[in-house]
């Protein structure tokens, strides 16, 4: 039976993934009685796991031995298709147009937290359940295929770490498909992500979150998806965001994964990604926080020790949040406006998001490795400018990440420049203006939903976007979470092969 299972094709096993995953949300509709929304999730999970049960009837078949090939087409079947499996209980509970709740799956899924739900407190707790259930499957979907698909072939930000792409690891066993090697991994990764998960549940519920609010957070949490069950993360508390806060230095490093080879870690090294992120967010909440307090100097409360506190405490916690690409926003960070008088500064927030998290986590961005890279170059460059004959140190490591890594990363800001300079200019031949374009494609292409609201003097809604707008930015998600530089690796492989 599991060799038979191990010939299906890795989509019609996620299929069927899903279908039993909508068994959950329906479960939670019967128990809270909201028969309707629980019938609309049975029935749809029944439909996933009898087409996966006929597709695996006629697809199952030996492994191939070249198992490079046709990555590409893998990878974007999984992001067209399961997104739109996802939407057929959303159609049928909040009737919903099938494109609307394509896009509102595509959102979840690619981890970017966008919707098109007016209001979410109007809604049934199973729906928000399942946004962050796929927007949670999307982020581990993400470190298993990153470690098992990627890292081997030297991409997703893996060209920085290893010299030479060793995708010999998966030619030299061609007995290995995509489905053992996602299987392999995912039983490494899956024990962590579900405890971890766990964990900021039961801590937010002992904190005093309520119980299904407790655990969509959490689940957002980890997957940096920043989908919420109400408007805004609201006023959970200090100690609660200060949980949530140490949970999204995961999206930092990779050096919080487990070894994918199931081995233990001989020691703990975060790489230079942590110092610079703190570095990052220090700088961004001194700059901000300073400048609310000038804003405040004439008045009364701005001498208040403890309101300068909460505006510290607010812009480091939604700092780090849109570093991971998440978009929590603290409450401080909304009551600042009243202590001091200023709007807060979205576009700081824009940049944060575009720096991104850690190589292998569910982040998005372009990563802190890749402007590590960058900015040890740059100052290379400036010290041969003295010493022209001078030989980087460090080690072998670190001449590589200065030398090649630096090109690469440099290959991909401007890749990831270009791709941004033609998806707002596609927006722009729809009729969107040039500052809101700009904004919803960097929310889209850096996986950050929640940044729309913040970014501009004004906030803005994916609600008002019209269908082709919708479609642009639904392949700016897929392009910002694959990042666009793997799948022009990926399609150059496939057209020379052919």
């Amino acid at each position: 039976m599991l060799a038979r299972l191990a010939q299906v094709p890795v989509l019609v096993v996620l299929i069927g993934v899903t279908g039993l995953a909508m068994l959950v949300p329906s479960l939670h509709a019967f128990v809270l009685r909201e028969a309707p929304v629980g019938r609309a999730f049975l029935y749809s999970a029944l439909i996933c796991i009898l087409l996966a049960a006929f597709l695996a009837i006629a697809t199952s078949r030996p492994v191939r031995r070249n198992p490079i090939r046709g990555l590409f087409a893998l990878l974007a079947a999984i992001y067209l298709v399961l997104p739109a499996l996802m939407a057929m209980p959303l159609v049928e509970v909040l009737e919903m147009r099938f494109f609307d709740a394509w896009f509102e799956m595509i959102a979840s899924f690619t981890t970017t937290g966008a919707t098109l739900i007016d209001a979410p407190r109007r809604v049934p707790d199973a729906v928000h359940l399942w946004r962050a259930m796929a927007g949670w499957s999307g982020g581990l979907f993400v470190l298993v295929s990153a470690t098992a698909l990627l890292a081997p072939l030297g991409l997703g930000g893996f060209e920085l770490i290893r010299p030479q792409p060793v995708s010999g690891l998966i030619q030299s066993d061609p007995g290995h498909s995509y489905g053992q090697r996602l299987k392999a991994h995912g039983l490494v990764i899956l024990p962590w992500y579900v405890g971890l998960t766990a964990a900021l549940w039961l801590v937010q519920v002992v904190l005093g979150v309520p119980g299904p609010s407790a655990l969509i957070v959490a689940m957002s949490t980890l997957s940096t998806s920043g989908i919420l069950p109400r408007e805004t993360l609201g006023g959970i508390g200090f100690w609660a965001e200060a949980a949530l806060f140490v949970f999204l230095i995961l999206a930092l490093s990779r050096a919080f994964l487990p070894n994918p080879a199931g081995r233990a870690r001989r020691s703990f090294r975060p790489g230079p990604e942590l110092p610079l992120a703190a570095a990052i967010v220090a700088l961004v909440t001194l700059i901000v926080a300073a400048r609310h307090w000038l804003g405040a100097f004439e008045v009364a409360e701005g001498e208040s020790l403890p309101a300068l506190g909460r505006a510290i405490w607010g812009t480091a916690f939604t700092g780090l949040s849109f570093l991971t690409t998440t978009g929590f926003v603290s409450q401080d960070w909304i009551a600042i406006r009243l202590w001091s008088g200023l709007t807060p500064p979205g576009l700081v927030l824009m940049g944060l998001a575009i720096v991104g998290g850690g190589v292998a986590t569910t982040a998005g961005g372009v990563k802190l490795l890749r402007i590590y890279a960058l900015s040890r170059m740059g100052v290379l460059e400036l010290q041969r400018m003295i010493y022209p004959s001078m030989v980087a140190g460090g080690g072998e490591s670190q001449r590589f990440l200065v030398t090649r890594g630096a090109h690469a990363a440099w290959l991909f800001a401007m890749v990831f420049a270009l791709s941004v300079a033609v998806l707002v200019a596609v927006l722009m031949l729809l009729g969107m203006g040039f500052e809101t374009g700009l904004i919803f494609t960097f929310a889209a292409i850096t996986t950050t939903g929640p940044l729309v609201q913040v970014a501009g003097d004004l906030p803005l809604h994916w609600t008002l976007l019209s269908d082709p707008a919708k479609v642009v930015l639904a392949l700016g998600m897929i392009l910002g979470r694959l990042e666009i530089l793997v799948l022009l690796a990926l399609l150059m492989t496939q057209f020379a092969r052919d």
